[in-house]
């Protein structure tokens, strides 16, 4: 699909996520009733997902699991500004035939869409280590011949891990750090189950596959020092951007701050994603999320200025 195509499309998403609840009603009164009563009325009481498949906004099919992709079930993509924004940059700088990394890729969603844009002769590798979200990833990657999935962690050796999985609502903080949350409200009532994980690193995948990813998206909850440290043989005689979620000084952010004083060891330069999907250089991430009162936001990694 044409790119100014899929960034018009895009615009949908950012329209409604801003729309006001009786606006999101009666945008589609059906969809809107149904997501929220499942949230508030059924879920709570029985705690079971509801699997379904939707459309997103550039007209290709996903299976999600609500509540925990309410967004994309009501505004066809993650709705976010944060995601958003990063959606417009995976738009303005993947191209086709490029090879994209998704670490923590969840159901699937920025995995599917780096496949429609890199094509046939792409190449996109996507790791989620946990039971129940890897199984709608498989669902839906089941016809994408550039794609391939593997539940695995990506860490800094190949071995067993400790992971913690959270119920569907909570599914997007799954980590190998728990501490990180225990002072959450929601925590008491969402216990995660503990299981044990394989790991790779990404010089291991980058080495085998002959893989050359131009971005890599870190969504990993706490362990983003070990990926980025799995990675040095490779991001030294390489160049690709780095896109890591980075957490506010709040949520114990001690390991994204370890993350980032290797990458600027290694001659990276940070950069916040602004409306269009362009880059803005950021000195002091900490400083600009608690001034913006962000709890968390994708920053860019490159290397020079």
């Amino acid at each position: 699909m044409d790119k100014s195509v899929l960034l018009n499309k895009l615009n949908t998403v950012r329209k409604i996520s801003n729309f006001s609840k009786i606006r999101r009603f009666a945008y589609n009164p059906y969809k809107y009733f149904f997501a929220m009563f499942y949230r508030k009325f059924v879920y709570p009481r029985t705690q079971k997902e509801k699997i379904l498949t939707t459309n997103l906004f550039w007209d290709k099919k996903m299976i999600i699991a609500l509540p925990a992709s309410t967004d994309i079930y009501l505004t066809g993509g993650k709705s976010h500004s944060s995601e958003i924004r990063l959606a417009r940059f995976i738009i303005n700088n993947l191209k086709e035939s490029n090879h994209f990394l998704d670490i923590g890729a969840h159901f699937g969603y920025f995995t599917l869409l780096a496949s429609e844009i890199v094509g046939i002769s792409g190449k996109v590798l996507s790791f989620e280590p946990t039971s129940k979200s890897y199984e709608l990833l498989e669902l839906n990657i089941t016809n994408l011949k550039n794609t391939e999935i593997f539940q695995k962690a990506v860490s800094n050796l190949k071995e067993p891990i400790t992971f913690y999985e959270f119920p569907n609502l909570h599914s997007e903080y799954n980590t190998s750090d728990v501490t990180q949350f225990e002072n959450e409200s929601w925590f008491i009532n969402s216990k995660p189950q503990k299981v044990t994980v394989q790991t790779t690193t990404i010089d291991n995948l980058t080495e085998d596959k002959g893989f050359i990813p131009t971005i890599i998206k870190i969504d990993v909850e706490g362990a983003e020092f070990n990926v980025i440290n799995g990675g040095l043989t490779f991001l030294k005689n390489n160049n690709p951007l780095i896109v890591m979620e980075y957490l506010e000084p709040k949520r114990k952010n001690d390991t994204h701050k370890k993350a980032l004083e290797l990458l600027l060891s290694l001659g990276y330069y940070s950069y916040l994603i602004n409306n269009e999907g362009g880059i803005n250089p950021i000195m002091n991430i900490d400083h600009y999320l608690e001034t913006e009162n962000l709890e968390s936001d994708n920053i860019v990694f490159r290397k020079g200025k």
